[in-house]
């Protein structure tokens, strides 16, 4: 079935940019600052604080795991440029693999990006690295 334009953006990169809006504005930044408020605590952090944590993350991971997901299986893009969309396989059960590795992968770089992020603010934005 053929999408009837109606508006003077398309569907897919309208809802791309609203993704993105959210990931760069409200989840992202908050994995950043949770992280910074676990790091600096002087107290034992709750497990609210680690679930809080986790959700945002969480989020993030989903946000941007849906935004590649959503631009590979895209009908358009893949008559287009087979050579380059096309990773997602057609069958269900291999698409629910290969997006809960995307999701996996992108887990573990949000996680070690923002925390390199919150260690180097931390450290005052100074990395000494000693040569031997």
């Amino acid at each position: 079935m053929k999408e009837e334009a109606r508006g003077a953006v398309d569907t897919l990169y309208e809802m791309i940019f609203i993704k993105a809006v959210e990931l760069f504005t409200e989840a992202i930044p908050g994995v950043i600052i949770q992280l910074l408020a676990i790091l600096t605590a002087d107290e034992a952090v709750s497990m609210a604080a680690w679930l809080s944590l986790g959700a945002s993350a969480l989020s993030a991971e989903f946000i941007s795991a849906t935004i590649s997901y959503d631009f590979d299986t895209n009908p358009t893009k893949r008559k287009e440029s087979p050579g380059f969309y096309g990773y997602i396989p057609a069958s269900a059960k291999k698409r629910t693999v290969v997006f809960m590795s995307i999701f996996m992968l992108y887990s573990i770089l949000l996680l070690v990006r923002c925390l390199t992020k919150v260690l180097l603010g931390l450290s005052g934005g100074k990395v000494r690295i000693d040569k031997e």
